[in-house]
């Protein structure tokens, strides 16, 4: 085990920074040919690093969608939320307190509030396990990659499901230039305003700088009518800036260090109860408040979400291989109260006051070149990571008001005999007429991961027309809890201590360690082939994932819960090719995945207070996709270009005895469930986007209209499969008309979303009182100006 510290990397990018000049080597040219130039930004071929090194993306043999920064603009695609709406198989959605769950052709995360996700996200090679800061702006970005499936040979932790990676823009040498770009947009009583720039700066030959930075103001999805504890709602504010220096050292040696932060402000939490269970009903709650976009909660709501993360990264260039090391450190924080019912009732919340994760990682790698042994036929790809993250709450506080915890058998609620015995004699004499909170109970959760891995990839090339990959990971990942303590807090300022956790506990209730490790190998084998002229790529593979075992140190009268480590097996088939002279880009995909204890969640006051993580016992993931991108006959459109593609997915537990969770005719929290047959949750049958994009050459410069269609079948949210807690299947239509004045750089956009007005959920959590939803945003219609200098 390791046991060291690694600390904030400044003495290691000192130690970087005094590599000495190595003797000049031929760089690498690059294989692709400049081609005529598309005035379409749909359609452009985009190079990617799924494999740690550059290639082309239809010569990757994985499932992969890439995307350049003007074919996210052309989609309307600001931020990695927005994904979903290009890439069909993955949902991304938000939920109390910008908290992101991501799912991959069935395969997430519902215990996203303290386990890890289950698709990995990378930001320049640094990975970002930590839940409120998954969703990035995507200013500033060379490309962003979507790899679908277990990636967990090269991308390692917890890439069960896959891997969103985005790549940031190096500091060029040769140019200063200056983008700019503001927007303003409209929707139901709604303002949204945001602005952009980006800085490039050579320093000098082989120094460079750039900058970028972006504010957004926007003033929530809600009505006029809504209220925070009786005030109007506030708008929600993001600023976050970034600032990344590159120092060519030699032909052979490249480094970058990179700073950036962000800070966000408003009233994240705040959510619409649309489907009140009848415990909702009971006090009062009927649903179409928060159908028609109204809340009116008595909390004042707040979060206060902060990052900063310092990373680095050289490359050496070496004759027989190249080597690249990367350091980061991350330090993020993410306080925010929760109103626990959604409305004007003095029912229960939480107050986060502290919730905070320190993450320091290392990874080296070694890339095999043209000057490697056997470089004719063999490719390599090896290396190690190192993980270290202190994460948790502390504390976080359960108020309870106008209703009585000890006496709520008139809505069908029994409490556990733990929590009764805990508060008897402490609640009941207080809450007579009472319609303040009485009590808070405080808990204290802490948990820490320490986790080393290995890698190696091999490719070979056994014929001119077929390829063998051979690879494996071995990753060492011991986790545990930290601090695990509740009080208690009474009206008149009193706190008592009650208990400090010194076992945890399994899913069947039985002592466990407070601290376990995860440990093992996982394999991957591919074979690919390219047995005609035109290029086409046929690929099959089989490959190994985990994600390590998790502890959930977050509950109020039970001790901290663990639960195993998820294990997935893939089996994957594929074809890329190009039709008609080249115009059409054809991708189809068939996959299977089975998955051993998928990691959930589930929020209940009669069940330890707050949160529990649950694992089913297996589940099975398979379907098949397609993605299509072609030149609309271009002899007679010219740059009329059309995308379409879909996924169909079925997603099923098939092993899920001992659940829990709300019951779907009561709404009462219960144990023991059997969920066996049900669907997997946030995994829609089908998932699909279209799109049609035409550019006319007019006096001034380009003229570009796009047309954008997106469908989701519907999902549940619970692995109850109750409709309450569901997504209805539901399309968002967006379209927008872009004109760039070549002589001056400057491009207007026109552009409108979901011009249906469709009611939709971008989150939900699942709670006693019923489904409170995150409301996806109403039809919005916006001007956009780029200016470039």
């Amino acid at each position: 085990m390791i046991t060291f510290r690694f600390k904030p990397i400044v003495l290691a990018i000192a130690a970087q920074s005094l590599a000495f000049a190595l003797p000049v080597h031929a760089q690498v040219e690059d294989a692709a040919k400049e081609k005529p130039r598309k005035y379409s930004r749909a359609l452009e071929e985009v190079v990617v690093t799924a494999q740690k090194r550059e290639e082309n993306a239809n010569d990757v043999p994985i499932s992969i969608q890439a995307f350049s920064p003007d074919q996210l603009a052309a989609f309307g695609v600001q931020n990695t939320t927005d994904l979903m709406k290009i890439t069909p198989g993955l949902d991304m959605g938000t939920q109390a307190g910008d908290f992101t769950s991501v799912f991959m052709r069935g395969i997430g995360s519902e215990a996203w509030l303290t386990s890890d996700p289950s698709v990995a996200t990378y930001v320049d090679g640094v990975y970002y396990p930590f839940s409120p800061s998954v969703a990035q702006n995507l200013k500033g970005v060379e490309r962003v990659e979507v790899l679908k499936g277990p990636q967990g040979t090269l991308f390692g932790r917890n890439a069960v499901g896959g891997a969103i990676n985005v790549i940031l823009k190096k500091p060029d040498f040769e140019d200063t230039w200056t983008e700019l770009s503001v927007s303003a947009s409209k929707a139901e009583a709604r303002d949204i305003y945001d602005f952009g720039m980006f800085v490039n700066v050579p320093l000098t030959d082989n120094v460079a700088m750039n900058f970028s930075s972006t504010f957004q103001q926007d003033d929530k999805v809600y009505s006029e009518d809504s209220t925070i504890n009786d005030k109007p709602v506030p708008a929600d504010k993001l600023f976050g800036a970034r600032v990344m220096l590159r120092w060519q050292i030699s032909d052979r040696v490249d480094t970058r260090l990179t700073l950036q932060g962000a800070k966000r402000d408003g009233t994240s939490t705040l959510a619409a109860n649309i489907n009140p269970t009848p415990l909702g009903t009971a006090v009062g709650i009927d649903g179409e408040d928060g159908r028609n976009y109204k809340v009116n909660p008595d909390l004042p709501i707040f979060g206060h979400l902060q990052s900063f993360v310092i990373s680095s990264q050289t490359e050496w260039y070496f004759d027989t291989f190249d080597m690249k090391l990367l350091l980061s450190h991350q330090a993020h924080s993410n306080p925010y109260n929760y109103d626990y019912d959604g409305t004007s009732l003095p029912g229960a919340s939480f107050v986060v006051h502290r919730h905070e994760a320190d993450i320091d990682e290392a990874e080296i790698q070694f890339l095999s070149n043209e000057g490697t042994p056997w470089s004719d036929w063999l490719t390599l790809t090896g290396g190690a990571f190192y993980f270290k993250n202190e994460q948790g709450f502390d504390p976080v506080e359960l108020t309870v008001g106008g209703l009585d915890p000890t006496n709520l058998a008139s809505a069908g609620i029994t409490l556990p005999p733990a929590l009764q015995d805990l508060l008897s004699g402490i609640t009941e004499p207080l809450l007579g007429g009472v319609k303040t909170p009485v009590y808070a109970l405080s808990n204290i959760g802490l948990v820490d991961t320490e986790s080393w891995s290995v890698f190696l990839q091999a490719t070979a090339n056994i014929t001119e027309w077929m390829s063998l990959t051979l690879g494996g990971r071995y990753q060492n990942e011991e986790r545990g809890v930290t601090e695990s303590k509740t009080s208690v807090r009474l009206l008149n300022g009193t706190e008592m201590p009650l208990v400090e956790w010194t076992q945890a506990r399994d899913e069947n209730d039985n002592p466990h360690p407070l601290r376990d490790t995860t440990k093992g190998f996982t394999p991957k084998i591919a074979l690919d082939f390219t047995p005609f002229d035109d290029g086409s790529l046929f690929y099959v593979s089989y490959q190994e994932a985990v994600k390590a075992h998790s502890y959930n140190a977050f509950a109020f009268y039970l001790a901290p819960a663990y639960v195993e480590a998820e294990e997935t097996t893939a089996y994957e088939i594929g074809l890329k090719t190009t039709l008609f002279d080249d115009t059409v880009q054809l991708n189809l995909a068939a996959f299977r995945y089975e998955i051993e204890n998928l990691q959930t969640q589930s929020i209940s006051l009669t069940n330890g207070g707050a949160l529990s993580l649950d694992t089913a016992g297996s589940s099975e993931s398979q379907g098949w996709e397609f993605d299509i991108k072609a030149d609309i006959f271009p002899s007679i459109f010219g740059n009329l270009v059309g995308t379409i593609n879909g996924t169909f997915l079925d997603a099923t537990y098939t092993d899920y005895v001992d659940g829990a969770g709300h019951d779907p005719v009561t709404g009462i929290f219960t144990q023991n469930n059997d969920f066996t047959g049900n669907n997997v949750t946030r995994s829609p049958e089908f998932t699909g986007s279209a799109s049609l994009a035409n550019t006319w050459l007019i006096p001034g410069g380009p003229l570009e209209a796009t047309v954008s269609y997106y469908y989701n079948d519907g999902f549940f949210y619970a692995a109850t499969n109750d409709p309450r807690f569901s997504q209805p299947k539901y399309d968002l239509w967006g379209a927008h008309l872009s004109y760039l004045l070549e002589e001056s750089n400057l491009r207007i956009t026109l552009s409108g979303q979901n011009l249906k007005d469709e009611f939709y959920t971008a989150g939900m959590l699942k709670l006693d009182f019923g489904a409170l939803g995150s409301l996806g945003a109403r039809r919005t219609v916006g001007l956009r100006l780029d200016y470039e200098f």
